[in-house]
């Protein structure tokens, strides 16, 4: 009888190692002979789920996303604008191992983004979405009767910067997560007036 396997599966096992070399040696380490190593696959294995270096990149890149995404979409839409951006805000921390791997992936994707144009343009589009959802979010806060000082969009950059700011200090373990928490709601009031 055939063997079943689950494609989907190892693919995400295939990007787990990318993660894991990317936080160890940036995105530059980043080869199909050095996942194949890694995971114990021969590089043709590796080239069916992940064909080139680029393909490697962007699934790291849309994890990185798509874990932003599973634990911004389980805070609660049903309570006040305010506890919502905070939830938001804090779903973002590195609280936990995965999200300081998520995290670590996204640093170096950041770092690198700095000097190639196309890979900025790329993860843009994390930005791009908890940037709406912010300014959706304000938007609401204003609708709640709520000021929201110097506007939804204005207010969502600067939410978005400080998140991205504690990120990296959590990160440097130069800030406690719980401080983090702390700073983003007091943000978060400020913000709302």
């Amino acid at each position: 009888m055939p063997r079943v396997v689950d494609h989907e599966q190892r693919r995400a096992e295939l990007i787990d190692v990318v993660w894991q070399l990317i936080v160890e040696d940036g995105l530059p380490g980043i080869t199909i002979r050095r996942v194949a190593e890694r995971s114990g696959w021969s590089s043709g294995a590796v080239r069916h789920y992940l064909p080139t270096r680029e393909a490697m990149l962007d699934a790291a890149a849309a994890q990185v996303g798509a874990a932003i995404e599973q634990r911004v979409r389980a805070v609660p839409t049903d309570s006040t604008p305010r506890q919502a951006l905070v939830g938001v805000l804090a779903a973002v921390l590195p609280d936990d191992e995965r999200m300081r791997q998520a995290s670590r992936v996204w640093l170096a994707f950041v770092g690198q983004s700095a000097s190639d144009r196309d890979l900025a343009e790329r993860q843009g589009i994390v930005y791009s979405d908890l940037n709406e959802l912010l300014v959706r979010l304000l938007d609401w806060a204003g609708t709640e009767g709520r000021a929201v000082a110097a506007g939804p969009v204005a207010s969502a950059t600067q939410l978005q910067a400080l998140v991205d700011g504690l990120t990296v200090h959590v990160l440097l373990d130069q800030v406690s997560v719980e401080s983090a928490r702390q700073v983003l709601q007091n943000a978060v009031d400020a913000v709302l007036g």
